[in-house]
């Protein structure tokens, strides 16, 4: 009995090692084929990873990040989603911001037109390595005032994972959702939110001469050439298919708000365009009940350990299958 009590623990435990070890290559690119994906962006050298399906590709997409100093993996976030992709059939290429990693550059002087440049030179470089696959961009976040600025002659199709419309209405929205969850009462989250909206015309409206304490000059001035960012003409004049897509728990962006400005803006415009919000899903379409913190940042340990062992499956059921076949189904049309 003794004898066999340790086989069964044995057993037990290598079934549990196995079983992680399979989460954890979610986690690993490594083991992709993968080419460099470098091209010239404003007149500097733009450095990335093109990764490769196991076999031929069916369509091909470019990650255009968010906000922040990412480089091409996103610290090793978007690793989950890019192997799901490559499982799928979907060649996926992402680079390092300007001045991140192997770029040259400064991503905080950027513009979003500089940035659906930027894009518009990864598109190229992945025509010219797939000719005549289907090609898009998937974008997240601060790419919502990017990849609407492409039109057919870039790309066959884009997709958005928690769009802001507006820069200052996300900003608002933003600071709603945090004071709400402090426990401060309407009204005074109202008063808050005023307070800010003149503090920011100070700091970086017309008249601001240097940036506040604890901020960069880099930084300052990105928000002053950005802040008034806002999407609606540019979708208004989008001639793409487009999946665009929330998290119905986004804390970071309105998602019933901006998702009923697109169907107002894109209504009857291309039969191939869904717009969706999915259920319990976090900014970055992960299950809301373990991972929905504004900030990555933010995250405990606990949901560190957790992403770190479900891999995909940290993403809210089904949602990650919406968007690969959605970019699966462009190659048939």
């Amino acid at each position: 009995m003794r004898w066999r009590a340790v086989w069964t623990t044995v057993f037990v435990l290598a079934i549990a090692a196995g079983f992680i070890l399979w989460r954890l290559t979610d986690h690993d690119l490594d083991r992709r084929d993968s080419e460099r994906f470098d091209f010239v962006s404003a007149g500097e050298t733009v450095s990335g990873t093109l990764w490769l399906p196991d076999g031929a590709p069916k369509a091909a997409v470019v990650l255009v990040h968010g906000d922040g100093a990412q480089d091409r993996t996103s610290a090793g976030g978007y690793a989950p989603l890019i192997n799901t992709m490559l499982d799928q059939g979907i060649a996926v290429a992402s680079w390092d911001k300007p001045g991140v990693g192997a770029s040259q550059g400064n991503w905080l002087r950027q513009t979003m037109e500089d940035r659906a440049d930027e894009t518009r030179g990864a598109l190229e470089r992945l025509a010219r390595r797939f000719v005549g696959l289907a090609r898009g961009a998937v974008g997240f976040s601060q790419a919502g005032w990017v990849l609407p600025q492409l039109s057919s002659d870039d790309a066959d199709f884009i997709v958005l994972i928690g769009a802001a419309v507006s820069w200052q209405d996300q900003g608002d929205y933003y600071t709603r959702t945090r004071l709400l969850r402090e426990g401060l009462d309407l009204q005074a989250i109202d008063r808050a939110i005023a307070a800010q909206s003149l503090k920011d015309e100070r700091i970086f409206g017309p008249e601001a001469a240097d940036p506040p304490a604890g901020m960069s000059a880099d930084r300052w001035q990105f928000i002053r050439i950005n802040r008034d960012a806002d999407a609606r003409d540019a979708l208004a004049r989008l001639d793409l298919p487009l999946l665009a897509i929330w998290g119905a728990a986004d804390l970071n962006v309105d998602p019933a708000r901006n998702a009923a400005i697109f169907r107002a803006l894109l209504a009857g415009r291309d039969k191939e365009t869904e717009i969706i919000i999915w259920p319990t899903a976090t900014h970055g379409l992960l299950k809301a009940s373990a991972y929905n913190w504004q900030l990555t940042e933010e995250w405990s340990l606990f949901a560190m350990v957790r992403f770190f062992l479900e891999g995909r499956h940290a993403f809210a059921p089904g949602a990650l299958d919406t968007v690969t076949e959605w970019i699966l189904a462009r190659d048939q049309g």
